[in-house]
């Protein structure tokens, strides 16, 4: 990739999705909840809609966020919702954290940093 076809990017934008990640992982677990509840009642409703609203948002600022960011790079740091969702699952759901869980989520990581470290 030629330097005329880099972005640059800032804190602020990688702040972002991070952010954007953080929201998007928690459409795992309100999708948990809602099943946990018959369908088409209060809890399913709320949480599904919770669900929905929280993909919105997610999808309106991600693609601002892909203007400023190229897409290698943001998609590689989706990865990290792997980690908010076992984090989520255990807080909120009772789910257990294994080593198999916490070492496959480990591997994750180098990955991410090799990406963000070689579009610099």
């Amino acid at each position: 990739m030629n330097d005329k076809n880099k972005r640059k990017f800032d804190f602020k934008t990688f702040a972002v999705l991070h952010f954007i990640l953080l929201l998007y992982s928690f459409v795992g677990v309100f999708m948990k909840l809602a099943f946990q509840n018959d369908f088409l009642s209060f809890g399913f409703l709320l949480y599904a809609g919770l669900a929905v609203l929280f993909l919105g948002i997610y999808a309106i600022i991600w693609q601002q966020v892909l203007k400023k960011l190229p897409l290698t790079v943001a998609f590689t740091n989706k990865a990290i919702c792997i980690v908010w969702g076992m984090l989520w699952g255990a807080l909120i759901l009772g789910d257990s954290i294994t080593w198999y869980k916490i070492l496959g989520s480990l591997i994750v990581f180098p990955g991410v940093v090799l990406v963000v470290s070689s579009n610099e």
